[in-house]
C-alpha cells in the first residue's frame, strides 16, 4: 500500500488530498484479513452470537486492487467527499466510485442522505452461497438506484432529500432482476486479486 498525494478532479473543483494506493502485492494481507474474519464469525455463530459485519476495509481494498482505483479515507474540506474510490483514468464527472458490499443474502444495503457518486457497485462476498475468497462486482445504473422505490411512495431519492437514510436489498431487487451494467469474479490469493 502506498499513500500518495494526489489531485481529484471534483464538481466542485480541483482538490489535494491524500489517497491509499494497492496493489497485488497487498493481496497476503487482505488474504489473512478475510480468513481472520471468517474465523472470528465462525466462533461467533457457534456461541449463539452474531456475525461481525463484513468490514469495509476488506471489501474496498479488494475492490481497488481489482478495479486498479484509489480509496478515499479522508475528509476532502469544500468537496462532498461520501464515496469511497477515485478513478485516476475515469475523468471528472466519471471518477467517484460509491461500494456497497455485503456478505449475507438478502443484504440491506443502506445511503447516507448527501451520498454522491459518479458510478456505484456492489460487491458480493457470499457468492453462491459461499465464503470461499471468490466476490462478485456488480456494476450498478445510479438511476436505478435513485429511483429504487423504498416503499410504496417513495425512492431512494426521495428519502436522501428528506435527510432521511434510505435502505433497500440491491441483490434482492436489481441483481435477481438483471438490473446491473456489468458483472465480474475475482478471488483473493497469497499472489494476488485474480479475475475469474
Amino acid at each position: 500500500m502506498e499513500n500518495k498525494r494526489v489531485t481529484l478532479e471534483l464538481p466542485e473543483g480541483n482538490f489535494i488530498t491524500t489517497v491509499s494506493q494497492f496493489t497485488n502485492e497487498d493481496a497476503s494481507s487482505l488474504k489473512t484479513i478475510y480468513e481472520s474474519w471468517r474465523t472470528l464469525c465462525g466462533t461467533l455463530a457457534a456461541m449463539n452470537a452474531r456475525a461481525v459485519n463484513l468490514p469495509e476495509g476488506l471489501s474496498e481494498i479488494a475492490f481497488s486492487i481489482a478495479k486498479g482505483v484509489w480509496r478515499c479515507t479522508n475528509s476532502i474540506p469544500g468537496a462532498n467527499s461520501s464515496f469511497d474510490c477515485y478513478d485516476p483514468n475515469g475523468g471528472r464527472g466519471n471518477n467517484r466510485i460509491q461500494v456497497k458490499a455485503c456478505s449475507v443474502l438478502p443484504d440491506l444495503t443502506s445511503f447516507g442522505p448527501n451520498s454522491q457518486w459518479d458510478r456505484i457497485y456492489f460487491v458480493d462476498f457470499y457468492r453462491e452461497g459461499n465464503w470461499d475468497g471468490t466476490f462478485d462486482i456488480y456494476e450498478l445504473d445510479t438511476n436505478d438506484i435513485k429511483n429504487y422505490p423504498v416503499n410504496a411512495t417513495q425512492t431512494l431519492s426521495d428519502q436522501q432529500a428528506q435527510g432521511r437514510r434510505p435502505r433497500f436489498s440491491i441483490y434482492s431487487g436489481l441483481i435477481l432482476h438483471n438490473r446491473y451494467i456489468s458483472k465480474e469474479t475475482y478471488q483473493i490469493t497469497e499472489r494476488g486479486i485474480i479475475q475469474l
